[in-house]
C-alpha cells in the first residue's frame, strides 16, 4: 500500500483518531475515579466526624448505633488489596480511610484503643461510566465513517486497475460492473462510456494502419519491378524511385508500429557484439554511406533482440541524416554506449514531446517524415529494457543506447 494513496490516509487518519479517543477514554475514567474517591473519602470523613465525640467520651453504644444506622460494620482488620483515602496522626488520635473494590472504611484509634469499621460499596453503573459511555458514539461514527470511505474507495480501486492494465499493458477490452446510483456509480458509468470511445478508436486506428502497411507493399512492389525493367531510366525515374523507397520506409514504419503496439511481438534473446550490431543496423544506408561516420572504439557483447535493436539504430540513424545540418551523421561505440548525433538547432520541445507517434517541430513541415521513427524507438527501448538518452551538446544532438 502507497504512503500516497487515500486508503493508507483514511486508515491513518482512523488510527489517529481511535487513538486520541481512548487516550480521552483513559483520561475521563481517571478523572472520574479521582472524583469518587474524594467522594468517597468525604462521606466517610463525615461520618467519622459524627461518630467520633462519642468515641471519645467512650459512650460505645452510641457509637454502635451510629455505625449500624449507616451501614457499617465492625471487623476485627483491615481488609486486604486496599487504597489510601486519608490518614491523620496526631500522637494521640489516628484515622486512617481506605477503600477496596468491594468496601470503604476506616480505622479509628484513639490513645491505645482503636476499631476498624466497613461499608460495602453500592455500585451505580450510570454515574460511573456515563462520561465513557457517551464516548461510545463517537467511536461507532468513526467506524461507520471507515465502512463507508472504503465502500467508496473499492470501487476506485478497480477503476485504477483497469487504468494501470490500460496504459502499462495496453489491455482496453475491460468491463467494469456496478449497480451504485450515486456520484462514484456515475463516475464509473462515465468512464466505461470513454473505455468504450477508446477501444473503437483504438481498434479504427489498429485496422487502419494494418491495412495501410500491407496495401503499400503491392503497388510499391510494381512500382519496383517496373523501373527495374526500365532499360534507360530518366532523372524523373530517379525521382520517382526515391519516392518510392520513402514510401517502402513510411510501410515499414507502419507495419513495425503496428506490431509493437498488437502486443503479439515474440522477442528473440540472443548474444551478439555491437560491430553485428552496427553491420544489421547500417546495411540499407548504401546511398548514404558518405554521410556516416563509425567510431568503433569498444566492440562489446550483447544479449537482446538485435532485429529490434537494428531498427532502433537505423530509425536513429535514418532522423539524423534527415535533420542534420550539414547532412552528416556520427556513431560512436565507447564504454558499452551506442551514440548517434548530428549537428542541429535545438528542439523546440522536451524530448518526451518527440517520442509520440506523428509529433515533430513546425519547422520540419517540409521534410519528408512521419513523426514514428522516434516513437517507434521509444516503444522498442521501452520493450527490451534498454536505456535510452538525449543530450544536447555543442549544437549537436546525442542519442545515446546505454547498455550498461
Amino acid at each position: 500500500m502507497s504512503l500516497n494513496s487515500l486508503r493508507f490516509k483514511f486508515i491513518l487518519a482512523f488510527s489517529i483518531a481511535i487513538f486520541f479517543v481512548f487516550i480521552l477514554w483513559y483520561q475521563i475514567e481517571r478523572l472520574v475515579d479521582e472524583r469518587q474517591n474524594e467522594r468517597l473519602k468525604n462521606e466517610v470523613f463525615v461520618f467519622v466526624q459524627t461518630i467520633l465525640p462519642n468515641y471519645t467520651a467512650g459512650n460505645w453504644v452510641g457509637v454502635d448505633h451510629i455505625i449500624k444506622k449507616f451501614g457499617y460494620q465492625i471487623v476485627e482488620d483491615i481488609p486486604k488489596d486496599i487504597k489510601e483515602l486519608y490518614f491523620k496522626d496526631d500522637g494521640i488520635l489516628k484515622i486512617f480511610i481506605f477503600e477496596n473494590a468491594e468496601y470503604a472504611g476506616f480505622l479509628l484509634q484513639y490513645f491505645d484503643d482503636s476499631f476498624v469499621a466497613i461499608k460495602k460499596i453500592e455500585f451505580n453503573f450510570w454515574e460511573e461510566y456515563r462520561l465513557q459511555v457517551l464516548l461510545l458514539p463517537i467511536v461507532f461514527v468513526l467506524v461507520v465513517l471507515q465502512i463507508i470511505l472504503y465502500a467508496i474507495l473499492n470501487p476506485l480501486n478497480r477503476v485504477a486497475r483497469v487504468l494501470r492494465d490500460f496504459t502499462i499493458e495496453g489491455k482496453y477490452d475491460f468491463k467494469i460492473q456496478t449497480k451504485r446510483k450515486d456520484e462514484i456509480g456515475d463516475l464509473i458509468r462515465l468512464f466505461l462510456k470513454a473505455q468504450l470511445f477508446v477501444s473503437r478508436t483504438l481498434k479504427s486506428r489498429e485496422l487502419i494502419l494494418r491495412s495501410l502497411g500491407h496495401e503499400l507493399r503491392t503497388p510499391l512492389a510494381k512500382m519496383k519491378l517496373i523501373l527495374a525493367l526500365k532499360e534507360k531510366v530518366s532523372s524523373d525515374d530517379m525521382k520517382l524511385q526515391k519516392n518510392i523507397q520513402e514510401l517502402q520506409k513510411i510501410s515499414d514504419n507502419i507495419l513495425e508500429f503496428e506490431r509493437l503496439h498488437s502486443g503479439n511481438i515474440i522477442l528473440e534473446n540472443k548474444e551478439f557484439f555491437s560491430e553485428n550490431l552496427l553491420l544489421e543496423a547500417l546495411s540499407g544506408f548504401e546511398d548514404e554511406e558518405s554521410r556516416i561516420f563509425i567510431d568503433l572504439k569498444e566492440d562489446f557483447l550483447i544479449r537482446s533482440d538485435l532485429r529490434l535493436l537494428a531498427v532502433v539504430i537505423k530509425n536513429l540513424v535514418e532522423n539524423a541524416l534527415k535533420y542534420s545540418d550539414d547532412g552528416m551523421v556520427f556513431v560512436s561505440v565507447e564504454h558499452k554506449i551506442i551514440c548517434i548525433k548530428n549537428l542541429g538547432e535545438p528542439l523546440q520541445y522536451d524530448i518526451s514531446y518527440y517520442l509520440e507517434p506523428f509529433y515533430r517541430d513546425d519547422s520540419h513541415q517540409t521534410i519528408n517524415g512521419n513523426g514514428l521513427g522516434l516513437s517507434i524507438v521509444d516503444e522498442i527501448v521501452r520493450i527490451l529494457k534498454v536505456k535510452l538518452k538525449y543530450q544536447y551538446i555543442e549544437k549537436y544532438h546525442h542519442f545515446l543506447l546505454d547498455f550498461n
